[in-house]
Protein backbone atom coordinates (compact mmCIF):
# COMPACT_ATOMS: atom_id res chain seq x y z
CA UNK A 1 0.00 0.00 0.00
CA UNK A 2 1.31 3.44 -0.92
CA UNK A 3 0.24 5.62 1.96
CA UNK A 4 -1.06 9.06 1.10
CA UNK A 5 -0.12 9.05 -2.57
CA UNK A 6 0.55 12.45 -4.10
CA UNK A 7 -2.01 14.03 -1.81
CA UNK A 8 0.89 14.67 0.55
CA UNK A 9 4.25 14.77 -1.13
CA UNK A 10 6.17 16.59 1.58
CA UNK A 11 6.43 15.75 5.25
CA UNK A 12 6.40 18.71 7.59
CA UNK A 13 8.51 17.00 10.23
CA UNK A 14 11.46 14.67 9.71
CA UNK A 15 10.44 12.47 12.62
CA UNK A 16 7.10 11.54 11.10
CA UNK A 17 6.59 8.52 8.87
CA UNK A 18 3.65 8.22 6.46
CA UNK A 19 0.48 7.27 8.31
CA UNK A 20 -1.18 3.96 7.64
CA UNK A 21 -4.00 3.60 10.17
CA UNK A 22 -3.98 0.20 11.80
CA UNK A 23 -1.43 -0.96 9.25
CA UNK A 24 1.15 1.48 10.61
CA UNK A 25 3.63 -0.53 12.67
CA UNK A 26 6.99 0.30 14.17
CA UNK A 27 9.76 -1.61 12.42
CA UNK A 28 10.92 -4.57 14.44
CA UNK A 29 12.29 -7.64 12.69
CA UNK A 30 14.64 -7.58 9.74
CA UNK A 31 11.77 -8.76 7.55
CA UNK A 32 9.68 -5.77 8.61
CA UNK A 33 12.57 -3.39 7.95
CA UNK A 34 13.09 -4.86 4.49
CA UNK A 35 9.36 -4.61 3.75
CA UNK A 36 9.35 -0.98 4.88
CA UNK A 37 12.30 -0.27 2.58
CA UNK A 38 10.55 -1.89 -0.37
CA UNK A 39 7.37 0.05 0.32
CA UNK A 40 9.32 3.30 0.55
CA UNK A 41 11.06 2.54 -2.74
CA UNK A 42 7.74 1.71 -4.42
CA UNK A 43 6.19 4.90 -3.06
CA UNK A 44 9.11 6.97 -4.32
CA UNK A 45 8.93 5.44 -7.78
CA UNK A 46 5.17 5.96 -7.96
CA UNK A 47 5.43 9.58 -6.84
CA UNK A 48 8.14 10.18 -9.43
CA UNK A 49 5.86 8.76 -12.13
CA UNK A 50 2.94 10.90 -10.95
CA UNK A 51 5.15 13.99 -10.97
CA UNK A 52 5.55 13.56 -14.73
CA UNK A 53 1.82 13.55 -15.44
CA UNK A 54 0.32 16.12 -17.77
CA UNK A 55 -2.76 18.07 -16.67
CA UNK A 56 -3.76 19.96 -19.83
CA UNK A 57 -6.98 21.44 -18.44
CA UNK A 58 -6.87 24.75 -16.63
CA UNK A 59 -9.88 23.78 -14.49
CA UNK A 60 -9.22 22.58 -10.95
CA UNK A 61 -12.78 21.90 -9.69
CA UNK A 62 -15.88 20.46 -11.29
CA UNK A 63 -17.92 23.36 -9.88
CA UNK A 64 -15.87 25.83 -11.92
CA UNK A 65 -16.35 24.01 -15.22
CA UNK A 66 -18.53 25.92 -17.73
CA UNK A 67 -22.08 24.72 -18.20
CA UNK A 68 -22.71 23.52 -14.65
CA UNK A 69 -22.66 20.08 -13.08
CA UNK A 70 -25.43 18.65 -15.24
CA UNK A 71 -24.36 20.03 -18.61
CA UNK A 72 -24.39 17.10 -21.05
CA UNK A 73 -23.81 18.01 -24.69
CA UNK A 74 -21.73 16.36 -27.39
CA UNK A 75 -20.38 19.59 -28.90
CA UNK A 76 -18.12 20.48 -25.93
CA UNK A 77 -16.65 16.96 -26.12
CA UNK A 78 -16.03 17.34 -29.84
CA UNK A 79 -14.29 20.67 -29.24
CA UNK A 80 -12.45 19.84 -26.02
CA UNK A 81 -11.57 16.18 -26.52
CA UNK A 82 -11.89 15.40 -30.25
CA UNK A 83 -9.89 12.18 -29.85
CA UNK A 84 -12.71 10.66 -27.76
CA UNK A 85 -15.28 8.72 -29.77
CA UNK A 86 -18.87 7.68 -29.20
CA UNK A 87 -19.38 3.93 -29.09
CA UNK A 88 -22.10 1.46 -28.19
CA UNK A 89 -21.53 -1.39 -25.77
CA UNK A 90 -23.98 -4.30 -26.03
CA UNK A 91 -25.76 -5.06 -22.77
CA UNK A 92 -25.20 -8.57 -21.46
CA UNK A 93 -28.35 -8.19 -19.35
CA UNK A 94 -31.05 -7.24 -21.86
CA UNK A 95 -29.35 -6.87 -25.24
CA UNK A 96 -29.79 -3.12 -25.44
CA UNK A 97 -27.02 -0.83 -26.74
CA UNK A 98 -25.33 1.22 -24.06
CA UNK A 99 -23.83 4.46 -25.29
CA UNK A 100 -20.40 5.47 -24.03
CA UNK A 101 -17.47 7.78 -24.71
CA UNK A 102 -14.19 5.97 -25.27
CA UNK A 103 -10.57 6.72 -26.04
CA UNK A 104 -7.69 4.42 -26.88
CA UNK A 105 -4.61 5.74 -28.68
CA UNK A 106 -3.89 2.30 -30.12
CA UNK A 107 -0.27 2.50 -28.96
CA UNK A 108 1.49 -0.81 -28.53
CA UNK A 109 2.46 -0.52 -24.89
CA UNK A 110 0.14 -1.58 -22.10
CA UNK A 111 -1.79 1.42 -20.79
CA UNK A 112 -3.72 2.33 -17.64
CA UNK A 113 -7.51 2.19 -17.92
CA UNK A 114 -9.57 4.97 -16.37
CA UNK A 115 -13.27 4.19 -15.96
CA UNK A 116 -15.19 7.38 -15.09
CA UNK A 117 -18.84 7.35 -13.99
CA UNK A 118 -21.22 10.27 -14.52
CA UNK A 119 -23.11 11.81 -11.61
CA UNK A 120 -26.75 11.57 -10.49
CA UNK A 121 -28.66 13.99 -12.72
CA UNK A 122 -26.97 13.52 -16.08
CA UNK A 123 -25.61 10.92 -18.50
CA UNK A 124 -22.52 9.76 -20.41
CA UNK A 125 -22.18 13.18 -22.10
CA UNK A 126 -21.60 14.97 -18.77
CA UNK A 127 -19.30 17.85 -19.67
CA UNK A 128 -17.52 18.24 -16.33
CA UNK A 129 -15.62 15.05 -17.15
CA UNK A 130 -14.00 16.52 -20.26
CA UNK A 131 -10.86 17.60 -18.30
CA UNK A 132 -10.51 13.97 -17.15
CA UNK A 133 -10.66 12.78 -20.76
CA UNK A 134 -8.08 15.41 -21.72
CA UNK A 135 -5.84 14.04 -18.97
CA UNK A 136 -6.25 10.49 -20.33
CA UNK A 137 -5.39 11.58 -23.87
CA UNK A 138 -2.35 13.58 -22.75
CA UNK A 139 -0.95 10.70 -20.70
CA UNK A 140 -1.93 7.85 -23.06
CA UNK A 141 -4.47 6.25 -20.77
CA UNK A 142 -7.52 4.41 -22.02
CA UNK A 143 -10.67 6.32 -21.11
CA UNK A 144 -14.17 4.85 -20.70
CA UNK A 145 -17.23 6.95 -19.82
CA UNK A 146 -20.38 4.79 -19.93
CA UNK A 147 -24.06 5.69 -19.67
CA UNK A 148 -25.28 2.81 -17.42
CA UNK A 149 -28.97 3.68 -17.90
CA UNK A 150 -28.46 7.44 -17.81
CA UNK A 151 -29.48 9.85 -15.12
CA UNK A 152 -31.11 8.79 -11.87
CA UNK A 153 -34.45 10.40 -12.59
CA UNK A 154 -36.77 7.96 -10.85
CA UNK A 155 -36.81 5.24 -13.49
CA UNK A 156 -36.50 1.83 -11.82
CA UNK A 157 -33.77 0.79 -14.27
CA UNK A 158 -31.57 3.65 -12.97
CA UNK A 159 -30.36 4.39 -9.42
CA UNK A 160 -28.09 1.48 -8.61
CA UNK A 161 -30.26 -1.11 -10.34
CA UNK A 162 -29.00 -4.51 -11.44
CA UNK A 163 -29.20 -3.29 -15.03
CA UNK A 164 -27.07 -0.21 -14.28
CA UNK A 165 -24.46 -2.31 -12.50
CA UNK A 166 -24.40 -4.81 -15.37
CA UNK A 167 -23.88 -1.94 -17.82
CA UNK A 168 -20.86 -0.72 -15.87
CA UNK A 169 -19.42 -4.22 -15.90
CA UNK A 170 -20.01 -4.44 -19.65
CA UNK A 171 -18.19 -1.14 -20.21
CA UNK A 172 -15.26 -2.35 -18.14
CA UNK A 173 -15.13 -5.62 -20.07
CA UNK A 174 -15.31 -3.78 -23.40
CA UNK A 175 -12.26 -1.68 -22.62
CA UNK A 176 -10.28 -4.65 -21.33
CA UNK A 177 -11.11 -6.64 -24.45
CA UNK A 178 -10.53 -3.91 -27.05
CA UNK A 179 -7.47 -2.07 -25.71
CA UNK A 180 -4.02 -3.14 -24.58
CA UNK A 181 -4.62 -2.60 -20.85
CA UNK A 182 -2.08 -2.80 -18.05
CA UNK A 183 -4.12 -5.03 -15.75
CA UNK A 184 -2.19 -3.76 -12.74
CA UNK A 185 -3.40 -0.20 -13.41
CA UNK A 186 -7.18 -0.25 -13.81
CA UNK A 187 -8.69 2.81 -12.12
CA UNK A 188 -12.20 3.90 -11.17
CA UNK A 189 -13.36 7.47 -10.56
CA UNK A 190 -16.76 8.81 -9.55
CA UNK A 191 -18.30 12.03 -8.26
CA UNK A 192 -21.57 12.26 -6.27
CA UNK A 193 -24.00 9.78 -7.88
CA UNK A 194 -21.04 8.52 -9.89
CA UNK A 195 -19.25 7.82 -6.62
CA UNK A 196 -22.29 5.81 -5.49
CA UNK A 197 -22.02 3.65 -8.58
CA UNK A 198 -18.24 3.40 -8.30
CA UNK A 199 -18.75 1.92 -4.85
CA UNK A 200 -21.25 -0.56 -6.29
CA UNK A 201 -18.82 -1.67 -8.96
CA UNK A 202 -15.68 -1.68 -6.82
CA UNK A 203 -17.27 -3.63 -3.97
CA UNK A 204 -18.27 -6.36 -6.41
CA UNK A 205 -14.86 -6.50 -8.12
CA UNK A 206 -12.27 -5.41 -5.54
CA UNK A 207 -9.59 -7.55 -7.16
CA UNK A 208 -9.82 -5.66 -10.47
CA UNK A 209 -9.13 -2.06 -9.46
CA UNK A 210 -5.70 -0.79 -8.49
CA UNK A 211 -7.29 2.41 -7.16
CA UNK A 212 -10.74 3.89 -6.64
CA UNK A 213 -11.21 7.64 -6.19
CA UNK A 214 -14.63 8.82 -5.01
CA UNK A 215 -15.81 12.32 -4.25
CA UNK A 216 -18.85 13.40 -2.20
CA UNK A 217 -20.38 9.91 -2.43
CA UNK A 218 -24.01 8.93 -2.05
CA UNK A 219 -23.71 5.84 0.13
CA UNK A 220 -27.03 5.09 1.83
CA UNK A 221 -30.20 5.89 -0.11
CA UNK A 222 -32.41 5.54 2.96
CA UNK A 223 -30.61 8.19 4.99
CA UNK A 224 -30.02 10.38 1.95
CA UNK A 225 -33.74 10.22 1.15
CA UNK A 226 -34.49 11.47 4.68
CA UNK A 227 -31.93 14.26 4.27
CA UNK A 228 -33.45 15.39 0.97
CA UNK A 229 -36.99 15.16 2.26
CA UNK A 230 -36.04 17.50 5.10
CA UNK A 231 -34.39 19.84 2.58
CA UNK A 232 -37.37 19.56 0.21
CA UNK A 233 -34.93 18.61 -2.54
CA UNK A 234 -35.91 16.81 -5.72
CA UNK A 235 -33.72 13.80 -5.00
CA UNK A 236 -36.16 12.50 -2.38
CA UNK A 237 -38.84 12.08 -5.03
CA UNK A 238 -36.43 10.47 -7.49
CA UNK A 239 -35.31 7.95 -4.88
CA UNK A 240 -38.90 7.12 -3.97
CA UNK A 241 -39.89 6.65 -7.62
CA UNK A 242 -36.95 4.34 -8.32
CA UNK A 243 -37.52 2.29 -5.17
CA UNK A 244 -41.31 2.07 -5.49
CA UNK A 245 -42.21 4.47 -2.71
CA UNK A 246 -40.82 6.33 0.28
CA UNK A 247 -38.34 4.05 2.11
CA UNK A 248 -40.18 3.67 5.40
CA UNK A 249 -38.75 0.91 7.56
CA UNK A 250 -40.57 -2.37 7.03
CA UNK A 251 -41.81 -1.43 3.55
CA UNK A 252 -40.87 -3.00 0.22
CA UNK A 253 -39.56 0.39 -0.86
CA UNK A 254 -37.22 0.40 2.13
CA UNK A 255 -35.85 -3.00 1.13
CA UNK A 256 -35.45 -1.81 -2.46
CA UNK A 257 -33.49 1.25 -1.34
CA UNK A 258 -31.27 -0.90 0.85
CA UNK A 259 -30.61 -3.20 -2.11
CA UNK A 260 -29.71 -0.21 -4.30
CA UNK A 261 -27.37 1.31 -1.70
CA UNK A 262 -23.61 0.63 -1.80
CA UNK A 263 -23.69 0.43 1.99
CA UNK A 264 -25.15 -3.07 1.65
CA UNK A 265 -22.11 -4.37 -0.26
CA UNK A 266 -19.07 -2.27 0.63
CA UNK A 267 -18.35 -3.90 4.02
CA UNK A 268 -17.63 -7.16 2.17
CA UNK A 269 -14.73 -5.41 0.43
CA UNK A 270 -13.10 -4.14 3.65
CA UNK A 271 -9.34 -4.49 3.47
CA UNK A 272 -9.47 -5.17 -0.28
CA UNK A 273 -10.17 -1.73 -1.79
CA UNK A 274 -7.39 0.76 -2.30
CA UNK A 275 -9.61 3.80 -2.14
CA UNK A 276 -9.54 7.56 -1.66
CA UNK A 277 -12.77 8.95 -0.17
CA UNK A 278 -12.92 12.76 -0.36
CA UNK A 279 -15.72 15.05 0.78
CA UNK A 280 -16.24 18.77 1.24
CA UNK A 281 -17.22 19.39 4.85
CA UNK A 282 -19.74 22.09 3.89
CA UNK A 283 -21.60 19.93 1.35
CA UNK A 284 -25.36 20.61 1.55
CA UNK A 285 -26.26 18.29 -1.33
CA UNK A 286 -24.68 15.08 -0.07
CA UNK A 287 -23.77 15.56 3.60
CA UNK A 288 -20.30 14.43 4.70
CA UNK A 289 -21.60 11.71 7.01
CA UNK A 290 -22.10 9.62 3.86
CA UNK A 291 -18.32 9.60 3.27
CA UNK A 292 -17.56 8.98 6.94
CA UNK A 293 -19.73 5.85 6.88
CA UNK A 294 -17.94 4.62 3.75
CA UNK A 295 -14.65 4.94 5.61
CA UNK A 296 -16.02 3.21 8.71
CA UNK A 297 -17.29 0.26 6.72
CA UNK A 298 -13.86 -0.21 5.14
CA UNK A 299 -11.71 0.55 8.19
CA UNK A 300 -10.37 -1.68 10.92
CA UNK A 301 -12.61 -1.57 13.98
CA UNK A 302 -10.14 0.42 16.06
CA UNK A 303 -9.85 3.05 13.32
CA UNK A 304 -13.56 3.78 12.91
CA UNK A 305 -15.07 7.15 13.71
CA UNK A 306 -17.56 7.07 16.62
CA UNK A 307 -21.13 7.94 15.69
CA UNK A 308 -21.21 10.86 18.11
CA UNK A 309 -18.28 12.43 16.26
CA UNK A 310 -20.00 11.86 12.92
CA UNK A 311 -23.07 13.60 14.33
CA UNK A 312 -20.90 16.52 15.45
CA UNK A 313 -19.37 16.89 11.99
CA UNK A 314 -22.83 16.95 10.43
CA UNK A 315 -24.22 19.42 12.96
CA UNK A 316 -21.32 21.89 13.21
CA UNK A 317 -19.47 21.30 9.90
CA UNK A 318 -16.29 21.30 11.91
CA UNK A 319 -13.90 18.54 12.96
CA UNK A 320 -14.43 17.64 16.65
CA UNK A 321 -11.26 18.00 18.74
CA UNK A 322 -11.17 14.29 19.60
CA UNK A 323 -11.28 13.40 15.90
CA UNK A 324 -8.84 16.13 14.90
CA UNK A 325 -6.29 14.63 17.29
CA UNK A 326 -6.26 11.48 15.17
CA UNK A 327 -5.82 13.32 11.88
CA UNK A 328 -2.50 13.37 10.05
CA UNK A 329 -3.37 16.44 8.00
CA UNK A 330 -1.08 18.74 9.98
CA UNK A 331 1.97 16.50 9.44
CA UNK A 332 1.97 16.66 5.67
CA UNK A 333 1.52 19.14 2.88
CA UNK A 334 -1.22 18.59 0.32
CA UNK A 335 -0.06 20.60 -2.69
CA UNK A 336 -2.82 19.59 -5.11
CA UNK A 337 -5.53 20.57 -2.63
CA UNK A 338 -3.71 23.83 -1.86
CA UNK A 339 -3.50 24.52 -5.59
CA UNK A 340 -7.32 24.37 -5.70
CA UNK A 341 -7.64 26.48 -2.53
CA UNK A 342 -9.21 23.58 -0.62
CA UNK A 343 -7.57 23.13 2.78
CA UNK A 344 -7.41 19.62 4.22
CA UNK A 345 -9.27 19.46 7.54
CA UNK A 346 -9.07 15.73 8.25
CA UNK A 347 -6.95 12.91 6.92
CA UNK A 348 -7.33 9.35 8.17
CA UNK A 349 -6.12 6.04 6.84
CA UNK A 350 -6.91 2.46 7.79
CA UNK A 351 -5.24 -0.21 5.71
CA UNK A 352 -5.90 0.63 2.05
CA UNK A 353 -8.79 3.02 2.80
CA UNK A 354 -8.00 6.73 2.91
CA UNK A 355 -10.36 9.54 3.96
CA UNK A 356 -10.03 13.27 3.33
CA UNK A 357 -12.42 15.99 4.48
CA UNK A 358 -11.58 19.31 2.88
CA UNK A 359 -12.78 22.88 3.13
CA UNK A 360 -15.38 22.83 0.38
CA UNK A 361 -18.89 21.88 -0.61
CA UNK A 362 -20.32 19.51 -3.26
CA UNK A 363 -17.15 19.41 -5.30
CA UNK A 364 -14.49 17.26 -6.90
CA UNK A 365 -10.93 18.45 -7.44
CA UNK A 366 -9.53 17.06 -10.67
CA UNK A 367 -5.81 16.88 -10.04
CA UNK A 368 -5.53 15.33 -6.55
CA UNK A 369 -7.73 12.38 -7.49
CA UNK A 370 -5.98 11.72 -10.79
CA UNK A 371 -2.49 12.00 -9.31
CA UNK A 372 -3.48 9.67 -6.47
CA UNK A 373 -4.83 7.10 -8.91
CA UNK A 374 -1.66 7.26 -11.01
CA UNK A 375 0.41 6.14 -8.02
CA UNK A 376 -1.62 3.03 -7.34
CA UNK A 377 -0.61 -0.38 -8.67
CA UNK A 378 -2.14 -3.76 -8.02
Amino acid sequence: MIALGSLALTACGEEESPPGGSAQQSAGSGTEVAADARNAADAGASQEAAAGLKHPSEYLRVTSYPGGLTGADLEPWTEGAPEVEQIEVPSSADGSAQKALYYDSGSEQEKPLLLVLHSWSTNYLQNIDIPIAQFAVANDWVFMHPDFRGQNDGRPESTGSKLAISDMEDALDYAREHANIDESRIYLLGYSGGAMNALHLASRHPDVFAGVSIWVPVYDLVSWHAWNEAQQAKYAGEIAEACGGAPEEGSEAYDACVERSPRTYVPDAAGKLRILIAHGIGDQTVPPDQALHVFNDLAEEEDRIPQEQIDQVLETREIPPALSERSTHDRYQFPRFAEADADILLHLQSGPAELVLFDGEHDMLYRPGLDWLAEQHR
